[in-house]
């Protein structure tokens, strides 16, 4: 049975850079689960190349932290502890936070148009479904709403950090259990969050998105089981 969906052409790209990213999405996806493990040559087989490329994107992969050799196994997805988690979204809250102060002194009318457009959207969506379908239409318009508050802070080394933080979370699959939880709440925040960047108030901006991550970090502490493990961790 393959282990991956859908191999893409290799002729477009460096196919160690088209194997890198076709293996990096599967991790994220869950596709490649935690601690799952696979040899170069199983990959090389599925890809139908020499081992040449696929060696050279396991070892970025490895590099980037979503890997490890294995002797004698091969390649074992990692996964990541409570604590080094917190410590993640701890980093992800200092990065933030610093961008919509940015973004509040920074952004443009026409992202500001787009962030009303988006709010617009959910509001439609929230009268139109629920439950999982619900879910699944709302995430895209939180990750374009995200996008566009993150990338108006006007510092692409600061975003890119943003988003490297971000795919820890799509990678462990947090969003599952915060945002089931406080969907009503988070489209909340982003409507006060959108006003304070309309009014160009960083203050006020940073103080709704802490608040945002501290409930975000309170609710996944608490609904993953969690609590004990991380009692006593500062979440600053």
């Amino acid at each position: 049975m393959p282990l991956l969906k859908n191999v893409p052409d290799l002729r477009t790209k460096p196919m160690r850079d088209i194997i890198y990213e076709h293996l990096r999405k599967a991790i994220v996806r869950g596709e490649l689960k935690a601690d799952s493990t696979f040899t170069d040559g199983e990959i090389a087989e599925e890809f139908g190349v020499s081992r040449t490329p696929v060696r050279e994107a396991v070892q970025k992969l490895e590099a980037d932290g979503y890997i490890e050799r294995v002797p004698m196994k091969g390649n074992r997805v990692c996964g990541i502890s409570p604590y080094e988690l917190a410590h993640s979204m701890a980093i992800r809250k200092a990065l933030e936070t610093l961008a919509v102060r940015y973004a509040a002194l920074r952004i443009t009318a026409d992202e500001l148009l787009r962030l009303e457009e988006l709010l617009t959207q959910a509001d439609s969506v929230f009268t139109q479904y629920i439950g999982d379908e619900l879910l699944e239409r709302f995430f895209p318009i939180v990750k374009s709403f995200n996008h566009t508050v993150f990338e108006a802070c006007r510092s692409t080394s600061l975003s890119a950090l943003i988003w490297a933080q971000r795919e820890i979370f799509d990678r462990y699959r947090v969003m599952r259990v915060i945002l089931p939880n406080r969907i009503h709440k988070s489209l909340s925040r982003r409507k006060d969050l959108y006003a304070a960047l309309r009014d160009g108030d960083p203050d006020r901006a940073c103080a709704v998105w802490t608040d945002h991550l501290n409930e975000s970090f309170t609710i996944w502490r608490d609904k993953s089981g969690y609590a004990k493990e991380l009692e006593g961790f500062r979440f600053f």
